[in-house]
C-alpha cells in the first residue's frame, strides 16, 4: 500500500512539470514502471479527481486537474447546484436550485443546457464555460438575469467534478447576490446622500470610533482647521482640543449611555491668528443592538463671533441701562421743575381768573380799543350798559359807542399816545337802540405784548 501511495505521488509530481499532459507510455518510461501498472495508478487518480485525460490524436494525454468528487461537493454546497454530465445534460439538481428556478425536478432532469427555458442559459458563453468545466477548467462568471420576471444578480461557479463512476462532469454552483447587490446600491445611495448633506454643511461633522479615533470629517471642519481630510483621519479626537478642555470632552464622551445618548459642551479654542475662540459641540453615542457603543457622532460649530456679539450686546445693554438711569434722573429733575412751574402757573391762572372775574364784574364799563378804533375787549358791564352781547361788542368800534368822536379826533388822540397817559372827561355813549346818555369817562393808554391799546372806563351820569 505504501508503494502505491508513493507511485501516485510520483505521477502527480511528474505531471506538474508538463501542464499539457503526457500519455501512459511517456509517464511509464519517465518513472521506470510497467505500462499497465502506470495505467492502473492513473485510473485511481482519475477516480479521485486528481488527473484528467483528453484525446490527442490516437493517444490519451493525462494532466493534473482540480476536479472535485461530486459527492463531496454536494455535501458542502448549501446553495443552488446543477450537475451536468459530459454531454452537458442535467444529471442532478438540488433543492435550492429547484427553489431558485421555481420548477419541479422532472422539468430539468435530463435536459440539455441550451434547452432550458431561462434567459440565463440562452447565453452562448454559459455553454462554453460549462464545456470547459467538463474538460477540467474551472471558471467564475457574474450575470444579471430575470427568472420568472424577477431580476437576479447571480455569481456562477463552473466547477469540474467527477462522478462516483469515474466519469467527468460539471457542477454549476449558483450564488444569488441579488439582495447583497441591492443592499450595496442602497448603501451607496445613502452614502452619497450623506456626503451631499455633510459637504454643504457649515457645521463641523466628525465620526469617531470606539477608541476615539477620527474616521470621518466633513469639508467644513477641514477648512476650519486648515488641514486635509487625509491628515485628519486616523488622528485621536480628544487631543484636537486645548489641554485645559480635553478632560471635559473626555468626561462627556464617557458619560453617554443608552438612556442619555447625547450631550452638549462649549469649549475654548485657539484661532489661526492666535486669538482665543469658542466652539460648541454636540456629542451623540451610537449603540449596537447589545447596547455597546459602536462609535460617536460629533457636530460642532465656531461660536467665536456669536460670543463676541453677545459680549458686545451685554456691553451695549449695560451702557443703555446706565444711560437710562442718567436720563431718568434728569427727567425726574425736569419733572420736579415742571411741577413747580405748573404750580406757579396754576397760581397765575387763579389770579388771571380772579382778574378776569373782577374785570367782567366791575361796576364801571371797561372797553379796550386798538389803534383802528375796533373793540379789542369789553367787560360784561359795558355790554349790559350799551345793550350789546359779548359777540356784538367785539364787532363794534369807538365811533359806534361814542358818536362825539370823529376820525380826526381819534387820530389826534393817538398821535401823542404813550403808556400811562391818562385823561378824564364828561362825554356821551350811544346804546344799541340809538339812545345817547352822558358818562364820566377815564381814558388811558396801555401797552400789552408790544401793542398799544386805548382803555375807556365809563360810568353813567
Amino acid at each position: 500500500m505504501q508503494g502505491e501511495f508513493q507511485e501516485t505521488i510520483n505521477i502527480k509530481e511528474l505531471l506538474k512539470k508538463y501542464p499539457r499532459g503526457l500519455n501512459i507510455t511517456e509517464i511509464a518510461n519517465a518513472l521506470h514502471m510497467h505500462r499497465n501498472t502506470c495505467a492502473k495508478y492513473l485510473d485511481m487518480l482519475r477516480l479521485k479527481g486528481d488527473v484528467d485525460r483528453k484525446l490527442s490524436g490516437t493517444a490519451r494525454n493525462y494532466f493534473l486537474v482540480q476536479r472535485m468528487p461530486l459527492s463531496a461537493l454536494l455535501r458542502f454546497t448549501p446553495g443552488p447546484a446543477i450537475i451536468f454530465d459530459s454531454r452537458k445534460e442535467i444529471a442532478m439538481v438540488n433543492k435550492p436550485a429547484l427553489s431558485l428556478f421555481k420548477c419541479p425536478l422532472d422539468f430539468m432532469y435530463g435536459e440539455k443546457l441550451q434547452n432550458l427555458p431561462y434567459q440565463l442559459f440562452k447565453d452562448s458563453t454559459i455553454e462554453d464555460l460549462t464545456h470547459q468545466a467538463v474538460q477540467g477548467m474551472s471558471s467564475v462568471a457574474d450575470r444579471e438575469t430575470y427568472i420568472l420576471g424577477k431580476k437576479h444578480n447571480l455569481c456562477l461557479h463552473f466547477i469540474p467534478v467527477i462522478f462516483d463512476s469515474g466519469k467527468e462532469g460539471c457542477a454549476l454552483v449558483i450564488y444569488d447576490n441579488t439582495e447583497f447587490i441591492e443592499n450595496s446600491e442602497k448603501l451607496n445611495i445613502c452614502r452619497r446622500q450623506y456626503e451631499a448633506v455633510t459637504s454643504d454643511q457649515t457645521e463641523f461633522i466628525v465620526h469617531i470610533d470606539t477608541d476615539q479615533t477620527i474616521i470621518f470629517v466633513n469639508d467644513a471642519y477641514c477648512r476650519y482647521l486648515g488641514r486635509s481630510y487625509e491628515r485628519l483621519c486616523n488622528l485621536r479626537f480628544v487631543p484636537m482640543f486645548q489641554s485645559d478642555e480635553r478632560e471635559r470632552v473626555q468626561n462627556i464622551l464617557s458619560s453617554l449611555t443608552p438612556e442619555n445618548p447625547s450631550g452638549n459642551l462649549d469649549v475654548k479654542s485657539i484661532q489661526k491668528d492666535g486669538g482665543i475662540g469658542f466652539e460648541q459641540w454636540t456629542f451623540r453615542a451610537i449603540f449596537k443592538d447589545n447596547k455597546d457603543i459602536a462609535g460617536y457622532h460629533a457636530i460642532g460649530r465656531n461660536t467665536t463671533e456669536l460670543k463676541k456679539s453677545e459680549s458686545q450686546l451685554r456691553q451695549y445693554y449695560d451702557n443703555l441701562e446706565k444711560l437710562i438711569q442718567e436720563r431718568t434722573k434728569e427727567l425726574r429733575e425736569v419733572n420736579k421743575r415742571l411741577l413747580g412751574v405748573i404750580s406757579e402757573k396754576e397760581e397765575i391762572e387763579k389770579e388771571l381768573l380772579f382778574t378776569q372775574f373782577a374785570f367782567d364784574n366791575a361796576s364801571d364799563s371797561i372797553i379796550l380799543f386798538d389803534d383802528t378804533g375796533s373793540v379789542y375787549k369789553a367787560n360784561k358791564t359795558a355790554g349790559e350798559l350799551l345793550g350789546y352781547s359779548c359777540e356784538e361788542m367785539r364787532k363794534c368800534s369807538v365811533f359806534d359807542i361814542n358818536p362825539s368822536i370823529s376820525g380826526d379826533e381819534w387820530r389826534r388822540m393817538w398821535s401823542d399816545a404813550h403808556p400811562g397817559k391818562k385823561d378824564r372827561t364828561i362825554s356821551i355813549h350811544a346804546k344799541k337802540d340809538g339812545k345817547v346818555f352822558d358818562v364820566d369817562v377815564s381814558r388811558t393808554f396801555v401797552r400789552f405784548l408790544g401793542r398799544m391799546y386805548f382803555c375807556s372806563i365809563a360810568r353813567e351820569i
